[in-house]
Protein backbone atom coordinates (compact mmCIF):
# COMPACT_ATOMS: atom_id res chain seq x y z
CA UNK A 1 0.00 0.00 0.00
CA UNK A 2 1.32 3.45 -0.72
CA UNK A 3 1.53 6.04 1.11
CA UNK A 4 -1.18 7.86 -0.87
CA UNK A 5 -3.49 5.10 -0.92
CA UNK A 6 -2.34 5.08 3.43
CA UNK A 7 -3.83 8.82 3.07
CA UNK A 8 -6.70 8.09 1.62
CA UNK A 9 -7.60 5.47 4.33
CA UNK A 10 -6.98 7.44 7.07
CA UNK A 11 -9.16 10.71 6.03
CA UNK A 12 -12.25 8.19 5.38
CA UNK A 13 -11.88 6.62 8.73
CA UNK A 14 -11.91 10.24 10.38
CA UNK A 15 -14.77 11.22 8.04
CA UNK A 16 -16.83 8.15 8.94
CA UNK A 17 -15.52 8.47 12.85
CA UNK A 18 -19.02 9.33 15.51
CA UNK A 19 -19.05 12.93 15.94
CA UNK A 20 -19.08 12.66 19.94
CA UNK A 21 -15.56 11.47 19.44
CA UNK A 22 -14.55 14.12 16.95
CA UNK A 23 -16.27 16.77 19.49
CA UNK A 24 -14.42 15.16 22.22
CA UNK A 25 -10.54 15.47 20.79
CA UNK A 26 -11.63 18.55 19.43
CA UNK A 27 -12.11 20.25 22.97
CA UNK A 28 -9.25 18.06 23.99
CA UNK A 29 -6.86 18.94 22.01
CA UNK A 30 -7.85 22.80 21.89
CA UNK A 31 -8.24 22.96 25.81
CA UNK A 32 -4.23 22.16 26.25
CA UNK A 33 -2.04 24.74 25.53
CA UNK A 34 0.72 22.44 23.88
CA UNK A 35 0.63 19.44 21.93
CA UNK A 36 -0.49 16.59 23.25
CA UNK A 37 0.26 12.93 23.18
CA UNK A 38 -2.11 10.45 22.53
CA UNK A 39 -1.78 9.02 26.39
CA UNK A 40 -2.97 12.07 27.40
CA UNK A 41 -5.80 12.27 24.81
CA UNK A 42 -7.07 8.42 26.12
CA UNK A 43 -6.96 9.50 29.79
CA UNK A 44 -9.03 12.34 29.37
CA UNK A 45 -11.82 9.99 27.16
CA UNK A 46 -11.49 7.64 29.97
CA UNK A 47 -11.65 9.61 32.77
CA UNK A 48 -15.14 11.39 30.66
CA UNK A 49 -16.34 8.04 30.13
CA UNK A 50 -15.89 5.92 33.06
CA UNK A 51 -18.08 5.65 36.55
CA UNK A 52 -18.39 9.02 37.81
CA UNK A 53 -21.14 11.49 39.14
CA UNK A 54 -23.08 10.86 35.53
CA UNK A 55 -23.46 7.30 36.28
CA UNK A 56 -24.90 7.90 39.61
CA UNK A 57 -27.30 10.61 39.02
CA UNK A 58 -28.76 8.32 35.49
CA UNK A 59 -28.82 5.49 38.42
CA UNK A 60 -30.94 7.23 40.53
CA UNK A 61 -33.40 8.51 37.99
CA UNK A 62 -33.75 4.49 37.07
CA UNK A 63 -32.29 5.52 33.64
CA UNK A 64 -29.23 3.18 32.46
CA UNK A 65 -29.09 4.95 29.13
CA UNK A 66 -26.21 6.45 29.95
CA UNK A 67 -24.08 3.09 31.55
CA UNK A 68 -24.79 1.56 28.05
CA UNK A 69 -23.66 4.42 26.42
CA UNK A 70 -20.68 5.63 27.92
CA UNK A 71 -19.60 1.64 28.25
CA UNK A 72 -20.09 1.81 24.22
CA UNK A 73 -17.82 4.74 24.00
CA UNK A 74 -15.10 3.13 26.30
CA UNK A 75 -15.26 0.43 24.07
CA UNK A 76 -15.16 2.28 20.94
CA UNK A 77 -12.04 3.83 22.31
CA UNK A 78 -10.02 1.06 23.41
CA UNK A 79 -10.51 -0.27 19.82
CA UNK A 80 -9.77 2.66 17.96
CA UNK A 81 -6.55 4.01 19.28
CA UNK A 82 -4.64 4.63 16.20
CA UNK A 83 -7.92 6.23 14.68
CA UNK A 84 -7.63 8.36 17.57
CA UNK A 85 -3.78 9.14 16.96
CA UNK A 86 -4.55 10.51 13.24
CA UNK A 87 -7.28 12.79 14.24
CA UNK A 88 -4.98 14.68 17.17
CA UNK A 89 -2.42 14.90 14.00
CA UNK A 90 -4.84 16.11 12.32
CA UNK A 91 -6.19 18.72 14.25
CA UNK A 92 -2.81 19.59 15.47
CA UNK A 93 -1.89 20.12 11.76
CA UNK A 94 -4.94 22.74 11.06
Amino acid sequence: MSNADHEILVNKAIANAPEWLKWDIETIVKDSNSRIRISQAISELHEKYTFNFTHLFAAMGHNTEWIVISRERLNFIDNNIDLIQFMIKKIQQQ
